[in-house]
């Protein structure tokens, strides 16, 4: 089995019940932003999967680059994501960390071979994702990206504070 062969952190991400109310802390209390929100769902999202089935579920999602690292703050919109699940189970707080890898593939074949199930996965906008159950060993969930070529200039839903 190859090891997962990590390179850089790219994402760190917080679910919360609330993302305004975060959005508000975040950038009024703290400086932190300018954020992107959009919606990921079945609407938006090809292929999307939770335990490897093919599931419907939504989520808004708010993100901002802090140095080399994005930061992601996820409020569930129904309460069939993995997100909702963490939300009840946990309440909220760190949820993934991502990581940049050389394969995306090759990567996801790591985890799979320490034992590690897909929790969910989809392609939003190109650029494909997969989060994996890893937080029995970590404490945290490792997501992995193949990001679409144009990732960071895709024009949001909506942006906070408003431009």
């Amino acid at each position: 089995m190859d090891k997962l062969n990590i390179k850089s952190v790219i994402q760190i991400a917080f679910v919360m019940e609330d993302i305004y109310e975060a959005l508000n802390i975040y950038t009024n209390r703290y400086g932190i932003g300018p954020w992107k929100i959009n919606v990921i769902s079945s609407d938006t999202v090809k292929d999307l999967v939770k335990h490897d089935n093919r599931k419907d579920f939504a989520y808004k999602v708010a993100m901002c680059r802090i140095g080399s690292v994005e930061w992601e703050l996820v409020q569930p919109l129904d309460d069939r994501s993995i997100y909702a699940d963490f939300l009840k189970s946990k309440g909220p707080g760190l949820h993934h960390i991502a990581f940049g890898v050389d394969d995306f593939e090759q990567a996801g074949s790591s985890l799979r071979g320490l034992g590690k199930k897909m929790l969910q996965s989809g392609n939003w906008r190109g650029t494909r994702f997969a989060h994996f159950a890893t937080d029995d060993e970590l404490g945290f969930i490792i997501e992995l990206f193949s990001f679409a070529e144009d990732y960071d200039k895709l024009k949001p839903l909506e942006t906070y504070p408003a431009e």
